[in-house]
Order: C-alpha cells, then sequence, then structure tokens
C-alpha cells in the first residue's frame, strides 16, 4: 500500500507520512486502499474531515484509492495564548500592517496530535470500507447524534489497541456539548455515553436504539 502527502515540498508532509504508514499497518488498512493520499491544505480543522473512497480498478483486489484532507492545524502543536495590548491600539498607532501568520514549519509539528487525527480517521474509514457503519441506514434525524456518538466508539478501539486518541474527558466534552444544544443534559445521556466507552465491538444498529432514547437535537439552519 502506497502513502503519500501533498505537497511534497510541505516541511510537515515528511513527518506525517510515517505516522500514517504505522497506523493504516495497525488497522490493517491493506485489506482495503492500495492507496492512501494526504492532502495538507484543509482549510478547516475539525474532526469530521473531507474524504474521498474511489475503487481502484488496477487492483485486482478490488481496493480502494483514498483520499484524506488534513488541516496544519491538526498536526502541529497547539499555540500558547498570547498577551493582548490593553487599551488597544488605533489603528494609525500600529507600526506595522497586520500581516498573515507563516505557514507551519517543521519545528511546530506534533507527532501525537498528528496521530491522534490519523488514527480517528482511518478507523473510521475501515469501518466504511467493511459495513460496520453504513451510512445509508442512519436516519437524517439522527445523523449528527450517531456521529458523535460513533466517534466515541471510535476512541475506545483505539485506547483498546494501545493507540493514540482522545481521552476520555475530552470526547465527554465534545459530547456533551453536542447533546446540550438538545436542553438539558439527562441521566440516560451519560449511561449511553459509558456503554460506547467500553464496548470494543460497536454495532450501528445497536448504537442507533441508544439514540432514538434521547431527545432530538434540533436541525441546523445552513451556515449555522
Amino acid at each position: 500500500m502506497k502513502v503519500v502527502c501533498l505537497p511534497e515540498e510541505d516541511p510537515n508532509a515528511a513527518l506525517l507520512a510515517p505516522i500514517a504508514e504505522r497506523a493504516a499497518g495497525k488497522l490493517e488498512l491493506e485489506r482495503h486502499l492500495s492507496t492512501i493520499r494526504l492532502c495538507l491544505d484543509d482549510p478547516e480543522a475539525d474532526e469530521r474531515a473531507w474524504f474521498a473512497l474511489r475503487s481502484d480498478r488496477r487492483d485486482r483486489h478490488e481496493r480502494h484509492r483514498l483520499t484524506l484532507y488534513v488541516s496544519p492545524d491538526q498536526v502541529v502543536a497547539d499555540k500558547h495564548a498570547r498577551s493582548s495590548t490593553w487599551p488597544p491600539r488605533v489603528i494609525w498607532d500600529l507600526r506595522a500592517a497586520p500581516a498573515d501568520e507563516p505557514p507551519p514549519a517543521a519545528k511546530d509539528f506534533s507527532s501525537r496530535k498528528a496521530a491522534i487525527f490519523i488514527n480517528h480517521q482511518f478507523l473510521l474509514i475501515r469501518d466504511l470500507c467493511d459495513g460496520t457503519v453504513d451510512l445509508e441506514e442512519v436516519p437524517r434525524g439522527l445523523a449528527e447524534a450517531f456521529q458523535a456518538a460513533w466517534a466515541v466508539t471510535i476512541d475506545t478501539r483505539l485506547r483498546h489497541q494501545g493507540l493514540a486518541c482522545l481521552s476520555v474527558a475530552i470526547r465527554r466534552g465534545i459530547f456533551s456539548r453536542l447533546f446540550a444544544a438538545a436542553g438539558v443534559l439527562l441521566p440516560e445521556h451519560w449511561r449511553i455515553f459509558h456503554e460506547l466507552t467500553v464496548d470494543t465491538s460497536p454495532q450501528q444498529e445497536k448504537v442507533l436504539q441508544m439514540l432514538k432514547r434521547l431527545p432530538r437535537l434540533r436541525e441546523r439552519k445552513p451556515g449555522i
């Protein structure tokens, strides 16, 4: 299986490639993928990354070619907060015009942060390839809730395998912020969250049945 990081001149491309190769090996993606192409040009740093799976007609094992878009912010260390001037200066008092931040350098690369992101995406892609997840069977009204719940199961399995993933505390925060949008968090939310953190063989239908016991999330308008 071939792993390619683009653009090749990006200083982080050479650092990300071996992390992706190790993750693909640990998660046995060679059964499903012939090529992995990582594009380091996604402007948005979001766990819900864009990716494309295309059948590789040249591959006799009927595997796919994966293109995964990665934001540079997903692979560089978080920046420390900077102190600001108060009161803020007016525009004519500034000595230099504001400038765009320089692109991430190799010294900013975080191997652990990159591994957490890559492991999560690769396991989700494996779930899609082997039929563990069939998005066509997820009702539209449960799509966002299912995405959040399934992300918990991904962390659970990665943790069970000793692979880098988000901590339970961080995942709980993401989970609670989403479901708080539907109103008050109920004991049932935490029972379901706990079940998801210990289930190492999750089933899509079982997770959907769990979510049907919860208040529905409000559908968001485009752009909100």
